[in-house]
């Protein structure tokens, strides 16, 4: 038997309750996609916040940004978590079907880079935070990241929405 047969037959209890319920697949449903909607929405107002800044050479004015990009993080970070969790429920719910989906494994690729792009994006704004006299890199980097941030959060939303008519 192989190890996805032997996690399909594992999880089978789990699959006959998911899809057995409609309450418990629209409350995962609901919790995936209002996640993703209020974490992407965050992300997003701040990329723009980043965005529209342009060049900042004020060390005041790019700690501000700098922080303005920092409120967000745990925001975000939850909510991902939360839309994580739940679409592991979703996929472990059909995972035989979804194992072998290729815009199953797109989506989790576009959000392992969106969680790089976050990582490399603090780290970007804690060397600005700490030193915002620094370069006009910092700020360049910043906006870099934030522009790949939109197309990610974009494009995961694009995934889902292939999956969901796959």
């Amino acid at each position: 038997m192989s190890m996805l047969e032997t996690l399909v037959t594992a999880l089978e209890p789990w699959s006959t309750l998911y899809g057995d319920s409609t309450v418990l697949s629209v409350g995962l449903t609901f919790a995936h996609l209002a996640a993703l909607m209020i974490g992407g929405g965050l992300a997003i107002g701040a990329d723009r916040v980043v965005l529209r800044a342009g060049v900042v050479t004020d060390p005041a004015a790019r700690r501000a940004l700098a922080a303005t990009v920092g409120d967000v993080h745990r925001p975000v970070v939850m909510a991902l978590l939360i839309s994580l969790v739940s679409g592991l429920l979703q996929l472990t719910a059909d995972l035989e079907a979804l194992a072998a989906n290729r815009i199953m494994w797109l989506k989790i690729g576009l959000l392992v880079a969106l969680a790089v792009n976050g990582l490399l994006m603090l780290r970007d704004e804690n060397a600005l935070r700490a030193n915002p006299a620094g370069t006009n890199g910092l700020v360049a980097a910043l906006r870099t990241r934030a522009m790949i941030s939109l197309v990610l959060w974009l494009a995961i939303v694009l995934a889902g929405v292939g999956l969901m008519q796959g």
